[in-house]
């Protein structure tokens, strides 16, 4: 066979991509890499999300522990030197007379602790030196006073769970609060009740509600739990 006849052959039998090919073949390569970016976009959102939530599970139960913990600690007395004690139906009790001080869960009945704004000022890590400690450690407080400056701190800044919303109060989604109610049968004292079962709640318990919203209030969790129990005689 003629030489040139071999060559006229091989042009047109074994020919390269043409030009649409290859831009076609691109655009299916950058299609995919624009969804694998995607992908790992969404993954590396949806970790910080699951972080989140999980560091607001974790508060929570530690709040909700603090105060069932130390639901017989006094607030605002000193424990080495109170003469205050806790007698057989858990009352504060004072040269054998009920004493007004509260116990820790009782700070709460009625006085909602709540934060409706995001520290968003506060550079968690750039600043993490200048953090005040966690624990004021002063031995002539009480347990409630620390476990209580402890809760302020990790709830009202922005250390541990980021901060989204506004920084203005009342504005923001982000809320942290934390409310006792205290159910009983009697309205003289301050009990929450339903008039007509009385006769069902005859003792002094003490209700719970624990709540964080992060993500801007996009996820939110809320905790009920028993944090005391008084006996009546």
């Amino acid at each position: 066979m003629d030489r040139t006849v071999k060559n006229f052959l091989k042009k047109n039998y074994e020919k390269g991509l043409s030009l649409l090919e290859a831009l076609i073949s691109t655009a299916i390569v950058g299609i995919g890499f624009v969804a694998v970016f995607q992908i790992v976009n969404y993954t590396t959102s949806s970790i910080s999300v699951s972080s989140e939530r999980t560091k607001m599970n974790y508060i929570i139960s530690m709040v909700a522990e603090d105060l069932i913990g130390y639901n017989s600690s006094l607030v605002g007395e000193n424990p080495k030197t109170t003469e205050i004690q806790i007698d057989q139906y858990r009352r504060p009790i004072e040269n054998g007379v009920v004493s007004s001080v509260k116990k820790y869960p009782q700070l709460f009945v009625d006085s909602e602790y709540k934060i409706d704004q995001c520290d968003s000022n506060k550079d968690r890590f750039k600043k993490f030196a200048s953090n005040s400690a966690l624990y004021d450690n002063d031995p002539e407080q009480s347990a409630a006073h620390n476990k209580k400056v402890r809760m302020e701190r990790i709830i009202s800044q922005d250390r541990y769970l980021k901060c989204i919303g506004s920084s203005d109060p009342g504005d923001s989604e982000d809320i942290k609060s934390l409310q006792v109610f205290k159910i009983c049968n009697d309205t003289a004292i301050g009990c929450k009740h339903n008039p007509g079962y009385t006769d069902h709640v005859y003792d002094e318990i003490y209700i719970g509600r624990m709540q964080i919203n992060t993500n801007d209030g996009k996820k939110q969790k809320i905790l009920y739990f028993q944090a005391d129990y008084i006996y009546r005689e």
